[in-house]
This record gives structure tokens, C-alpha cells and sequence, in this order.
């Protein structure tokens, strides 16, 4: 499953990408360099959103955050693709497979998976969330309405627009 991105705009005959502070620029037929955010019939495209990387259940502690939601259980999951090319990354398999493949899942899925391993909370995490920026906007207002709450686990190398759009 693919699906136009909101963080992009046009610029003459090609797509400035707005996911992250990147901010490529991107021809027809071209893909980013996180690997997953491609240019067809002059539109950006997520091609990544619904493919499913790595899903698990972790204790909130296993993420960078203090003293948030003590005890509490996350449903972590991610895409493949990253917007850094660290060489020590502990997800290199994920976070530098550039290529749109994974476990189709649609955020709706992955809200009832959460709610039946009784998480608490989701966290967009494993690789970069900024280059699957709309996947986890649409997952996260779902799980929200079901009141998890959302964490996004980050190199925060992200663009002014999606600080905006994630908020």
C-alpha cells in the first residue's frame, strides 16, 4: 500500500519532500534519500505507509524517556528507510533497508492490535518516524480516540512543517 504524503510541495517539474530537515528535492520516478518517500505523476508518494517493518510490545522503560508513564506497556512499531546513514545504528536492518516492503497493516490494524495486547501507549520507533510521518499521524489520532497515548522515538532530524504536523 502506498499513499500520497502531506509533507510536500511542488517545485516546478519536481517535489520538495518537507519530512524531515532534509528537504529533498525529488524528480519523477526519483525516491528520497530516506529510501521510501518516491515522486509518480509529479506527487510524493509514502511508500512505506501500511508496510510494517518490526511490531512489539515493550515496557515504556525500554524507550529514552524518564519517568513517562511508569510500568506502562507500548506497542512500538516501524517502517523500513531512515534519514541518516549511521554505520553503528542498532536497526541497520531496518533503518538502512531502503526498499518498500513490510507486513501490509493499516493504522486501524495496528490501533486493535495495541488495545488487544493491552497497551497503553504507541510509540513510532526502530527507524526514523519523520520519513513515515503520515502512517503515524493516521495511526496516532486512531489510537488516540481509543485514548493510547503516542511517542515517537527520534534523531530529530525533522522539518519545521512536520514539528506542525505532528502536533
Amino acid at each position: 500500500m502506498s499513499k500520497e504524503a502531506v509533507l510536500y510541495k511542488t517545485e516546478g517539474n519536481k517535489v520538495r519532500c518537507l519530512a524531515c530537515a532534509r528537504k529533498c528535492l525529488i524528480g519523477e520516478g526519483q525516491v528520497g534519500f530516506c529510501g521510501v518517500r518516491s515522486v509518480r505523476n509529479g506527487k510524493l508518494y509514502l511508500d512505506v505507509y501500511g508496510k510494517v517493518a518490526a511490531a512489539h510490545v515493550d515496557p515504556i522503560e525500554k524507550k529514552p524517556l524518564v519517568h513517562f508513564y511508569p510500568g506502562s506497556r507500548v506497542f512500538s512499531f516501524s517502517t523500513f528507510g531512515c534519514n541518516w546513514m549511521c554505520m553503528y545504528c542498532q536497526n541497520f536492518d531496518i533503518s538502512q533497508r531502503r526498499r518498500a516492503e513490510g507486513v501490509e497493516l493499516s493504522p486501524e490494524e495496528l490501533v486493535d492490535m495495541a488495545r488487544a495486547y493491552e497497551a497503553e501507549g504507541m510509540t513510532y520507533t526502530y527507524n526514523e518516524p519523520a520519513i513515515f510521518a503520515e502512517f503515524a499521524h493516521d495511526t496516532g489520532v486512531i489510537a488516540r480516540k481509543f485514548g493510547l497515548f503516542n511517542t515517537m522515538v527520534s534523531n530529530g532530524y525533522w522539518s519545521d512543517e512536520l514539528v506542525d504536523y505532528v502536533r
